[in-house]
């Protein structure tokens, strides 16, 4: 439990009565290691961090993590024409677009790594963090520079560039680092650093985002508002929001290759989201941290404009079109995709909206996200993860869907704990995921402790300079029960999110009704208290008129499983770590059609720890000759080959 953040509204001087209504909805975003995992969030992290592959992508490819240092002795100068990459290796311009690569590959599984070694307490990898962040803080220059590039290139940037973007990446996770264990120095040296950037970037007399043939980095660079946020949440300090700010003006005032985000096209109705899916979802943060920050209508109508658009590319599961770039494609459950990437990246920036308006809804984005398209692209099995996946996934051989192997270098439809020969870059995220959403599961205003996510976990902080824990024990996403235990000698209010799906909550047997924000607020007298709330889940079919018919329980999203015939491809340092790819299936499931109005049994398996192993529905189907027939289908996270939208 650390330092209590003051009240943002009082933090941006907020005076006018109009504006104080503009804030009230605030929340505080809780520090970085005050919410810890439990239960089956716990044993699947501590398994990925000690046993899989959030904890051992480094020895699988120590070319791109370990052996290039490239915040170091190996940073970038105008000599470096090719590096090794991964999937990239040759000289020309093409590479050099790349030549930043390792450093989000790098910086990105630390990140995962940290958070994984420090909510879980493995001590033997939180020996490896120390060591880590002991030297990165030893590459920072005497006038504070961190970064990966050399005297010659650092900030005269011409062309496309990594200079923000290997910051943002590697801040994050030493920022995530500093608020866990309160190491002072730390913090001191990444504000050093950050100071060092904004004097080369001054606000209203540079142009950071002003280069030639700008690629993936440049627009990564806009990322460089997680920091902003970060520090200001930290230090209190407005410079950090006025920087964030200054970032997207200039953004936007030049020709991106990524542009999904300029309010030129958010206000186009015409315009559809076409870019890479990824930059598409991390730069909503940016947008949403001004529309809620700031009082001009510009960002207000760019963010409500860009939720608009958002909405015809986010599929049932809740992931995003991302495979790799939208198109200006809607979202179809058997023709589009969503990298892991872009999951990682679209959850949060939810957590960052729900804390600037603390409403039901972004919880439900957060948890269904995370409990079915995030779950559903990893192996039920072993310790990988689909580079893209689908809602419905008839194969896992390449290409979407394909009816057969082309053996293309377009792989990212299979499974695998590196991905090397597409990019290493969703495996790490993979492993930020579940530690960002930990974080964003309780949020404070002064005496209000919002629980803004349901799962097994644990919350420590004050009230009135009094500890206060909360633990929620529960199954949850596979059960409505959670039994939620406040210990705690102050009292204070409880406010509790009902999600959409919560057909009947109640708390110690009593009905409560959820006010205009969806939460319910209840008085925590002084004392240990435990409270029963179950939410009343149902089994129920609901129709997407874009998309389509789909079984849902609570906030998992259901799929027929098929059979397939699975390969490996690749093992990498151990047998327990392989690529494989799954051939289009042949079963006759394929052809069934759901039933609009069936019967739906819930089934549950006693002894089972892992949820989305824990339940299945019995469903009505009907086959190619009318008959009807009952068929089981299975959460997401339990499936490989599948159909959730009919």
């Amino acid at each position: 439990m650390k330092k209590v953040i003051a009240p943002i509204a009082i933090i941006l001087g907020l005076n006018a009565c109009s504006e104080m209504e503009e804030t009230k909805n605030n929340f505080n975003k809780v520090q970085f290691g005050d919410a810890q995992p439990k239960g089956w969030i716990y044993e699947q992290m501590h398994h990925d961090l000690t046993d899989g592959f959030v904890g051992h992508l480094d020895e699988m490819v120590p070319d791109l993590i370990i052996e290039d240092d490239i915040y170091g002795k190996d940073r970038l100068t105008k000599k470096v024409k090719s590096k090794d990459v991964g999937a990239v290796n040759s000289e020309g311009e093409w590479n050099v677009q790349f030549l930043w690569w390792n450093s989000e590959t790098q910086s990105n599984w630390w990140d995962g790594f940290i958070r994984h070694a420090l909510l879980t307490n493995d001590k033997k990898s939180i020996n490896r963090v120390v060591n880590y962040v002991e030297g990165k803080l030893a590459t920072q220059d005497p006038d504070g520079y961190i970064g990966v590039y050399a005297d010659d290139l650092r900030y005269d940037h011409t062309t496309e560039n990594g200079e923000l973007w290997a910051q943002a990446s590697l801040f994050r996770g030493l920022l995530a680092y500093y608020e866990a264990t309160d190491d002072q120095k730390v913090l001191d040296a990444i504000i050093k650093a950050v100071d060092v950037t904004m004097k080369a970037y001054p606000i209203g007399n540079s142009t950071p985002f002003k280069t030639d043939k700008p690629f993936a980095g440049v627009g990564h660079g806009l990322t460089f508002t997680d920091i902003c946020v970060q520090l200001f949440d930290i230090t209190g300090d407005q410079k950090y929001i006025d920087f964030a700010k200054f970032l997207f003006d200039d953004y936007n005032l030049h020709q991106m290759a990524e542009e999904d985000i300029l309010l030129k096209n958010l206000s186009d109705k015409n315009y559809q989201f076409a870019g890479h899916g990824v930059h598409t979802y991390e730069h909503l943060r940016s947008l949403a941290l001004l529309a809620f920050t700031t009082q001009e209508e510009k960002y207000k109508q760019g963010y409500q404009q860009y939720l608009e658009k958002l909405a015809t590319v986010t599929s049932i599961s809740g992931g995003p079109i991302g495979d790799e770039w939208v198109f200006g494609r809607h979202a179809n459950a058997d023709s589009t995709g969503y990298e892991y990437c872009s999951l990682q990246e679209l959850l949060d920036s939810y957590a960052l909206i729900k804390a600037y308006d603390h409403n039901s809804r972004w919880g439900d984005k957060m948890e269904w996200l995370l409990f079915n398209a995030a779950q559903g692209a990893r192996h039920p099995e072993h310790s990988s993860i689909a580079y893209c996946k689908s809602d419905n996934s008839y194969s896992m051989c390449g290409h979407i869907n394909a009816k057969e192997d082309q053996h293309s270098k377009e792989n990212r439809y299979k499974y695998s704990p590196v991905h090397k020969d597409i990019a290493v870059c969703c495996a790490p995220n993979a492993g930020r995921i579940y530690p960002y959403y930990i974080q964003n599961m309780y949020s404070t205003q002064g005496n209000v402790l919002a629980v803004d996510l349901y799962g097994p976990s644990q919350f420590t902080t004050q009230v009135n300079k009094e500890d206060v824990v909360i633990k929620q024990i529960t199954e949850y996403p596979a059960s409505d029960k959670i039994h939620l235990h406040v210990n705690g000698s102050s009292d204070f209010t409880l406010s509790l999110r009902v999600p959409t799906w919560a057909k009947h909550f109640t708390i110690n047997g009593q009905s409560q009704k959820a006010d205009e924000s969806g939460y319910v607020n209840i008085q925590k007298d002084a004392g240990d208290q435990v409270y029963e709330i179950s939410m009343g889940f149902e089994a129920e079919i609901s129709n997407d008129k874009q998309q389509g018919n789909y079984v849902s329980y609570g906030p998992l999203l259901f799929a027929l499983p098929f059979e397939g015939k699975a390969e490996v491809v690749k093992t990498w340092t151990t047998d327990k770590f392989i690529d494989e790819k799954v051939a289009y299936t042949d079963d006759a499931k394929t052809t069934l059609e759901l039933v609009k109005n069936s019967k739906i049994d819930v089934i549950k398996k006693e002894n089972e720890e892992d949820p989305f192993k824990s339940i299945q529905l019995k469903v009505n189907f009907t086959d190619k000759n009318g008959n009807t027939v009952n068929e089981f289908m299975l959460p997401l996270g339990a499936t490989v080959l599948r159909k959730s939208v009919f």
